[in-house]
């Protein structure tokens, strides 16, 4: 069994999104809906930085993360074609469970700081896969914390 190696935080992470067709809805702004699909993404790609996956996790670690809780606000609405800047922040970090938020961010067409469109606030716990209870996080999942 290895353990991904670390090279930078967790808090460093941005992953870029690009609106498409398919995240609007009739009206031409993103779908609330679509905003978890978007922060999912992210959190696969800030995985991956580290060499590791939902796959890898449950075979080689015997851990799945789901989320028992989340939290959602809206504060302007996304459109078709903005790019945007998804960060999160590991904001608190218990034994089992962790508070991430995830924030959406885009820069407007007139303008060059980034607005705050969307964030949501999960609450992610580490199960095992074979008792399906909680378990303690690894401290290798927590490079530099």
């Amino acid at each position: 069994m290895t353990t991904p190696a670390s090279h930078q935080s967790q808090n460093d992470f941005v992953y870029i999104h690009r609106v498409c067709y398919s995240d609007t809805d009739a009206a031409g702004f993103v779908y609330h809906g679509r905003y978890l699909e978007i922060f999912e993404r992210s959190r696969a790609e800030w995985l991956a930085q580290y060499n590791l996956s939902p796959t890898k996790l449950i075979n080689e670690f015997n851990i799945v993360m789901p989320v028992r809780e989340l939290t959602m606000n809206f504060y302007k609405p996304g459109r078709l074609d903005d790019i945007l800047h998804i960060t999160q922040t590991i904001e608190h970090r218990g034994r089992t469970q962790i508070s991430v938020k995830q924030t959406a961010q885009r820069k407007p067409p007139d303008g060059d700081e980034l607005q705050v469109i969307a964030s949501a606030t999960l609450h992610i716990v580490c199960v095992d896969t074979i008792t399906l209870k909680p378990k303690a996080w690894p401290e290798w999942f927590f490079p530099a914390q």
